[in-house]
C-alpha cells in the first residue's frame, strides 16, 4: 500500500491556508502536489473547507417591465406552442397599418 499524500498535518496547513483566501492552485504549488488533489482533499474534508462562493442571489425585480416597441409593420402573433412572435404585417390578413 501506498503512502497516503495528504496527511493530517497537510490538512491543517491547507486548511488554514484555505482560510487565508489562497486559491487551490496556490496551495497545490506550496505542497508540491496539482490543483485537483487539493479540490478533492477540501471536497472530502467539506467540513473544515467550506465554499468560498455565495449562494445564487435572486435579482431583484426593479419595478415594472418596460413597454414593448410597437412597430407599424409587424404584428404580434401567438403560434401553436403558445410563444408569442412578431411578425411582418400582412395587409391582406391584418388590414392596413395603423
Amino acid at each position: 500500500m501506498r503512502d497516503l499524500f495528504w496527511t493530517e498535518d497537510k490538512i491543517v496547513k491547507a486548511q488554514k491556508l484555505w482560510q487565508e483566501g489562497f486559491s487551490a492552485r496556490q496551495i497545490a504549488e506550496l505542497f508540491g502536489s496539482k490543483k485537483n488533489t487539493v479540490i478533492n482533499m477540501a471536497h472530502r474534508n467539506r467540513d473544515r473547507f467550506p465554499p468560498r462562493q455565495d449562494a445564487r442571489k435572486q435579482l431583484t425585480v426593479a419595478g415594472q417591465a418596460p413597454a414593448p416597441i410597437r412597430h407599424p409593420d409587424r404584428v404580434r402573433r401567438v403560434t401553436l406552442s403558445g410563444a408569442e412572435v412578431t411578425m411582418p404585417r400582412v395587409p391582406t390578413i391584418d388590414g392596413p397599418a395603423s
